[in-house]
């Protein structure tokens, strides 16, 4: 017992591996909220984990910074195998994670500066070599739950500023947030070079001889998360502020709509206001002729008159002209596409819905539902609606090929329509709606079927 130096080579070596170990921990749930499937998180941080212990076990480099370059890019590998959708953000997300365990190395150093100080090297355990031993046993198993808890504190932060996790980063995108990362990565070689540096000219720690050196590293290090912060932060505004743009593009075209769906309903009052005037005109030639007894004559008129009254009628008498004229557009639309088009609809009469928000609920529930529908081999929508005293429902269900992924954030499916993004935002402004009149939306699906329900509070 009197060398006790291959139990602190056991002590030390067993820290290294329950840190990466911990480290690859970290690194599923840093990642965990960006893939599609939570479950397949664990197998980057797993594969990272596995890389860099065979790497800790079997060194055949001595850079710590370049075998954790090797660790990184086997993180990447693994989150593309399991999602092959965004690769850009997961190539930022690669970067990010490899200069956060280097800031967080930061601040993990600085706590072990201090307790190493304050009790490893406290005189008392000079001569006490078992004594010291277990110290620094202790130490080791306090830093490796303290460095665990300051990685999974700084990733929390970033997982918090990065709201569109589901969002696809383009490839300026990716330029504009790497840009920062390689300047903080340039600063982390830099400093890397100094300590080497020394070492090999000097022969001592750059620390030994300039004690602020690990002070003023970490002051670069704390300046260097915040930049990535603000980077984030800058980024969702960028995405938020194009969301709103094409929010109220889309906003705008349902305007547009909405105001060719009123003039025709205006044209369709014209018409009537005609047929009544012209009603009165055959009134009086029927009155006319069963006057002169001319019986035959009657007959046949009100038969011709009969026929004129069948041709171009409308076949869908919601109670309300502007929802009959969309849902007549939406049904030679869909017929057209040779969907079946079923609808058992009623406009809720003698409340204070305003028809144009029952209109942007229509107009994108059955743009949404036709475009579902168009590649089904049985394709077909069905729109109802119900009111049971306070509550109005409007369901609108339509056959579907494929399976739709919905967001766990927004509950709303993560497909676009053409990859612009309407469809989602048409379902936005369905929610919207339903906010107003105190409702909501939900979204299903059963087998190749999709249904959403509308739900609405009337006064």
């Amino acid at each position: 017992m009197s060398d006790l130096g291959i139990y602190w080579d056991i002590v030390g070596y067993t820290a290294g591996v329950v840190k990466l170990l911990l480290t690859g921990c970290v690194l599923n749930r840093f990642i965990e909220p960006f893939l599609q499937n939570k479950k397949h998180a664990r197998l980057p941080g797993a594969v990272y984990a596995v890389v860099m212990l065979a790497l800790y076990v079997f060194p055949w480099y001595s850079g710590y910074r370049i075998v954790n370059l090797f660790g990184t890019a086997s993180f990447f590998a693994a989150m593309y195998v399991v999602d092959k959708r965004n690769a850009g953000q997961k190539a930022f997300l690669a970067v990010t994670s490899y200069l956060l365990k280097w800031i967080t190395g930061g601040f993990e150093t600085a706590l072990w500066s201090m307790l190493s100080g304050r009790f490893l090297l406290s005189p008392y355990l000079t001569d006490k070599a078992v004594l010291s031993l277990i110290v620094f046993s202790v130490l080791e198993i306090v830093f490796c739950v303290a460095g665990f808890w300051i990685q999974i504190f700084f990733c929390s932060i970033i997982n918090r500023a990065y709201v569109c996790k589901k969002e696809d980063m383009t490839g300026r995108e990716l330029v504009l947030m790497l840009s920062p990362l390689l300047v903080i990565l340039s600063g982390y070689f830099l400093f890397s070079y100094w300590e080497k540096a020394y070492e090999h000219d000097f022969k001592v720690y750059i620390e030994d001889v300039h004690p602020a050196y690990p002070w003023l590293l970490l002051c670069y290090q704390a300046l260097s998360f915040v930049a990535m912060l603000t980077m984030i932060v800058i980024y969702q505004n960028i995405k938020e502020a194009r969301r709103k743009e094409r929010e109220n593009a889309v906003l705008s075209k349902e305007m547009e709509t909405m105001q060719r769906h009123i003039s025709e309903v205006e044209a369709l009052y014209r018409d009537i206001r005609g047929l009544k005037h012209d009603m009165g005109n055959h009134v009086m030639i029927l009155e006319n002729l069963l006057a002169k007894g001319e019986r035959k004559e009657a007959e046949a008129y009100l038969i011709r008159l009969k026929e004129q009254g069948n041709t171009g009628g409308a076949d869908i008498k919601s109670g309300n002209p502007v929802t009959d004229v969309i849902l007549m557009e939406k049904k030679k639309e869909a017929e057209a596409k040779g969907i079946l088009f079923i609808c058992d609809f009623y406009y809720p009469q003698e409340t204070q819905i305003n028809a144009f928000d029952i209109s942007v609920i229509l107009h994108n529930a059955l743009d949404n539902a036709i475009e579902g529908a168009a590649h089904c081999e049985k394709p077909y929508i069905k729109l109802c609606s119900h009111r049971r005293k306070n509550a109005y429902l409007i369901e609108v269900s339509n056959s579907l090929a494929g399976e739709v992924v919905i967001n766990e954030e927004s509950g709303l499916p993560e497909t676009t329509k053409g990859g612009s993004g309407e469809h989602g935002y048409g379902l936005v402004n369905i929610k919207q709606v339903a906010a107003r009149y105190f409702g909501d939306i939900d979204i299903a699906q059963a087998g190749e079927e999709f249904k959403l329900t509308v739900l609405l509070m009337l006064a």
